[in-house]
């Protein structure tokens, strides 16, 4: 006779399968989505030769690692099983040092050296790369002014030099004795170009601040730092601009163990079961004074993930209208108009730049090794270019597109450059069309 365990166990195990069948196929339960990005596999089609080749097994097997029911709910249970018992991350971008400190390995890889010597083999050949940036800097500088444009280079502090006694012991025993961007902050009070050095600043009050400066679960400044560094930067940019801008007004502390998105970001990414023990800390209310009937500022930003908290809080309230260039590459705007995923699909990015009354680049260490993300050319290029040659240049840099107009041409009798041309023009009405829509829609 059979043991009852063994029929219990086949129910339970027929039910289970059953279960995660419905809700694969209909997701009747709701479930929190994994943070972080990957492609899913996409669902494959059967035919004869990708079966016998063994193609379609090895995409169905994809597919369903990516789809089976309460995918989410077993792989956070994986993770908290893993780092509850062993301590271990199951995210190669997060590691833990002391205190249950997290950090971005890009950070740990930057202040190690790693960055350092896989993009530019030594020490000496980093410096001349600075100081050839730096003179790009100062062009940059004098072609913003001729158009009446101040600029303002903010230097982001990261968590690892403000913070290395925490780090992992492996890399804490491995931190190099230069710092790119210790380096570049000398050769810009050198060159007297107008700038914030928040990384010193870090550095000198964190034993003396009354909450961390950086969350211990994020990578970014925390968020009780923010009405401080807002308040900075407008200090520093009436200073070297004609403009009153206002204050910061602190209103509430307002301590809290639910972290901001940015100062839980890592944790998030972690993809736990259950939340990590954190201690409280302030998640600050903040105004600004004085800015009705202000004579307000244009803003552009070209900037890195620093910024996001400012372009959040008041401190944006500031400016007439601001515009961030996300790594000199995406596009967010108070305007809606002008928001794109890629810089080069914004074709009034001309008028963007030359409206702006005051150009700000805020960048972190890691960062400065794709200094401005190409920005100082792309400024030049802009005051030069109309947004006809822009879309041109746009057209000829996508061989698809090229190719196309190239085909185009011989169908209807043109050269290439004459379709060049009308596509171009056709590109830029359809544009239009769609940021004056854009416009008009309620933000």
């Amino acid at each position: 006779m059979k043991r009852p365990i063994c029929t219990i166990l086949c129910i339970l195990t027929l039910l289970g399968f059953s279960t995660m069948f419905v809700q694969e196929q209909w997701k009747p339960f709701k479930m929190k989505p994994l943070n972080g990005f990957t492609a899913e596999a996409q669902k494959p089609s059967l035919t004869l030769a990708n079966f016998a080749s063994g193609d379609f097994q090895n995409k169905a097997e994809d597919y369903i690692g990516d789809h089976f029911g309460f995918r989410e709910f077993f792989i956070r249970l994986y993770n908290q099983f893993s780092y509850s018992c062993f301590r271990q991350i199951n995210n190669d971008n997060i590691k833990e040092g002391r205190n249950h400190e997290l950090y971005l390995k890009m950070y740990l890889d930057e202040i190690t050296g790693k960055t350092l010597y896989s993009k530019y083999g030594n020490v000496e050949e980093a410096k001349a790369i600075a100081q050839q940036n730096v003179e790009e800097t100062l062009r940059l500088i004098d072609t913003l002014h001729s158009h009446g444009t101040k600029f303002l280079f903010v230097f982001a502090p990261s968590k690892t030099w403000v913070y290395p006694e925490n780090m992992p012991k492996a890399y804490r025993d491995h931190i190099i004795d230069f710092s790119l961007e210790d380096y570049y902050i000398q050769l810009f009070k050198e060159k007297h170009i107008p700038h914030i050095d928040f990384l010193s600043y870090f550095k000198s009050a964190k034993d003396t601040a009354t909450y961390p400066l950086y969350p211990r679960t994020g990578t970014h400044w925390a968020e009780s730092t923010i009405p401080f560094v807002a308040d900075s930067i407008m200090k520093k940019l009436e200073s070297i601009t004609a403009y009153d801008l206002p204050s910061v007004k602190y209103i509430d502390e307002n301590l809290t163990t639910d972290y901001s998105v940015q100062d839980g970001e890592l944790e998030a990414s972690m993809n736990l079961l259950f939340p990590l023990k954190k201690p409280a800390i302030p998640k600050p209310v903040f105004a600004l004074t004085d800015t009705i009937g202000a004579d307000k500022p244009n803003l552009l930003v070209i900037g890195d993930s620093y910024f996001t908290q400012l372009r959040i809080s008041p401190f944006v309230n500031a400016f007439n209208h601001w515009d961030v260039w996300v790594y000199n590459r995406d596009v967010n705007s108070s305007r809606n108009a002008y928001n794109w995923k890629e810089l080069k699909q914004v074709y009034e990015a001309p008028k963007i730049l030359k409206e702006a009354n005051i150009v700000m680049a805020i960048f972190t260490a890691p960062m400065l090794y794709n200094y401005m993300f190409g920005f100082t050319q792309t400024a030049q290029e802009l005051y030069q270019k109309t947004p006809l040659q822009i879309t041109i240049d746009e057209i000829k840099a996508n061989p698809q597109w090229m190719q196309a107009v190239e085909k185009q041409a011989a169908e209807r009798g043109l050269t290439v450059e004459e379709n060049l041309q009308r596509n171009a023009r056709y590109t830029l009405e359809t544009r239009l069309k769609k940021q004056q829509t854009n416009t008009e829609q309620p933000k």
